[in-house]
């Protein structure tokens, strides 16, 4: 399985704080001078997976690191980042937060122990780097942002510095709801989509270097490997539906592992069929994330259709996008370990 570092936000409270000039978190560029309205918050960086994370000494790689004066160590540069917007678009960004990587809080199967340090940089397997809500920059400025409900996201290993297996579980998401200095944390009420768009009239089947792949232009959109057929398949599926956009919950990474695909047809719907298409009905009014064997996992009734893994907040993005759509069918092109997901009424 390798390292794989999952973000966990928790323990969320709002106050005020009057910056001077000489106070670090101005000096490190995380405040302003003047009263500020601060959300606050725990940010968990979790080794989920059974390797250990190693970085070392600070001092051997200068490239990586910044030196905190405030809290006097090593930070990662530019390694967790932080944002909170509401549904209808509007953002507030955090900090670009730079981090000092050590073991503090164990939260899976791994060492009784703690090992790394801020000297001798790292995550052990199964413990989480923790960067309490008291702690200087731990915040993202709210003043002036108006009451409301929000959506919180974080991620982890921003820069990618850190090598892992999986990278698609390196962002989590939280619902708050605001008003005045209380904050509460609530069901996410919306989750970005990450999408890409191509023109399904250029998609081609096409053999590039020995293997057979849909693509669009100069761009790969699919990779079949030698079955030629099902690459021709995957063409006439995106032609017949008209798709021209593929979007992911959680990119496939180096393991091949596919979290969840599907397409969309000018922001909206497939629907209708395909001849001889690989289609599984489900009810969505039943879908549900699920943790089932330690596994987060999108289920309908007793079957489970999608696994994520440990993540949580994954699994619960996938009923999100689901429900939005009122997807009826999961449909497939090249079963097992099929390239080609997608959805459609």
């Amino acid at each position: 399985m390798g390292a794989n570092l999952v973000p966990v936000v928790r323990r969320f409270t709002i106050n005020t704080r009057t910056f001077n000039a000489n106070d670090c978190a101005v000096v490190e560029n995380c405040a302003t001078v003047g009263t500020r309205k601060l959300l606050r918050f725990d940010f968990l960086c979790w080794n989920a997976g059974d390797q250990d994370v190693h970085l070392g000494d600070p001092t051997q790689n200068p490239q990586w690191y910044v030196w905190s004066p405030c809290h006097r160590h090593y930070h990662l540069k530019n390694f967790n980042e932080y944002r909170i917007f509401d549904c209808s678009g509007n953002q507030r960004t955090g900090n670009k937060q730079a981090f000092c990587l050590e073991d503090v809080e164990k939260l899976s199967a791994g060492p009784n122990t703690k090992h790394y340090t801020c000297n001798n940089q790292g995550v052990s397997a199964g413990w989480a780097d923790v960067y309490d809500a008291r702690l200087d920059c731990q915040w993202i400025d709210i003043t002036d942002l108006p009451d409301g409900d929000y959506v919180l996201e974080a991620r982890t290993n921003d820069s990618g510095i850190v090598q892992e297996d999986r990278y698609g579980d390196n962002v989590t998401w939280a619902g708050l709801r605001i008003s005045g200095n209380t904050v509460t944390q609530i069901a996410v009420p919306c989750y970005p989509e990450d999408c890409l768009g191509f023109n399904p009239h250029t998609v081609q089947a096409t053999n590039i270097n020995g293997r057979w792949k849909v693509v669009d232009g100069n761009h790969w959109i699919l990779d079949f490997g030698s079955k030629e057929a099902d690459a021709e398949k995957a063409r006439d599926v995106i032609k017949h539906y008209s798709m021209n956009s593929i979007c992911f919950v959680g990119r496939p990474d180096r393991t091949r592992e596919q979290l969840m695909m599907y397409f969309l047809v000018n922001s909206q719907t497939p629907s209708g069929s395909f001849a001889g298409e690989d289609a599984i009905a489900f009810n969505p009014a039943n879908v549900a994330a699920q943790e089932v064997g330690g596994r987060w996992k999108v289920t309908d009734g007793p079957k489970w259709m999608l696994d994520f893994g440990v993540s949580e907040a994954n699994a619960r993005k996938a009923v999100w996008i689901i429900k939005k759509y009122g997807f009826r069918f999961q449909c497939f092109v090249g079963r097992p370990h099929a390239p080609m997901m997608y959805f459609r009424h």
